[in-house]
């Protein structure tokens, strides 16, 4: 298995994380932010960061690659038991993708009662004590970056204003596999600046 990815990527991060977790060797091919990683033109015409390879299975979207090695060893935890519960992490899931994870790079418009719509739909998926699960394989790297990048933000500061969630999600950023996979903080000024220039982050971003 290869993980293509530059060094700062939360969707990367989210499957780095999940594979330590699991136990799961990936090889990762890593670049500067903007720049390709090695072989990555072999599987990918638009260069899509991050990319997951196993043999001929090539995926581009970090979701499908979390519920990829969660069935490939069986991880039980992945989802609650409970239907209504596991549909409100599907749902979770989506709207962080949809909405919170693009609005951290200038992408989207969190204003208004969306911010409101988007952090309910989380706060219902994560009202069960926190234990490793693929929502919080999947939410807890953008947290992680709204809390460094961005921490007086408008979505981080709503989101500390809600107090279990954000007990929540600082319970799964102490997950060891999360700590041991997050970027060295030291690269961050390099890595915006990088982002930039590449146009992958507005100029305004601190």
């Amino acid at each position: 298995m290869i993980l293509f990815s530059d060094r700062s990527c939360p969707y990367a991060h989210r499957v780095l994380a999940l594979a330590l977790h699991l136990g799961i060797a990936l090889e990762r091919r890593e670049a500067p932010v903007g720049d390709t990683p090695d072989g990555l033109q072999g599987y990918s015409a638009a260069h899509s960061l991050p990319l997951f390879v196993e043999g001929p299975l090539v995926l581009s979207e970090s979701r499908v690659m979390l519920e990829h090695l969660a069935e490939a060893v069986g991880f039980v935890d992945a989802w609650p038991d409970d239907l209504a519960a596991r549909t409100r992490h599907r749902q979770a899931m989506a709207v962080v993708d949809g909405w919170l994870a693009p609005a951290l790079f200038g992408q989207r418009d969190l204003s208004g009662g969306r911010l409101v719509d988007v952090l309910d739909a989380l706060q219902a998926a994560t009202a069960a004590p926190p234990v490793p699960c693929l929502l919080g394989f999947h939410v807890a790297p953008f947290w992680l970056r709204y809390r460094r990048w961005q921490p007086t933000s408008t979505v981080t500061r709503a989101i500390a204003s809600r107090p279990a969630l954000c007990t929540w999600l600082d319970a799964q950023l102490l997950l060891p596999a999360l700590r041991a996979t997050a970027p060295d903080p030291s690269h961050r000024a390099e890595d915006l600046e990088r982002a930039r220039a590449a146009g992958l982050v507005p100029s305004s971003m601190a």
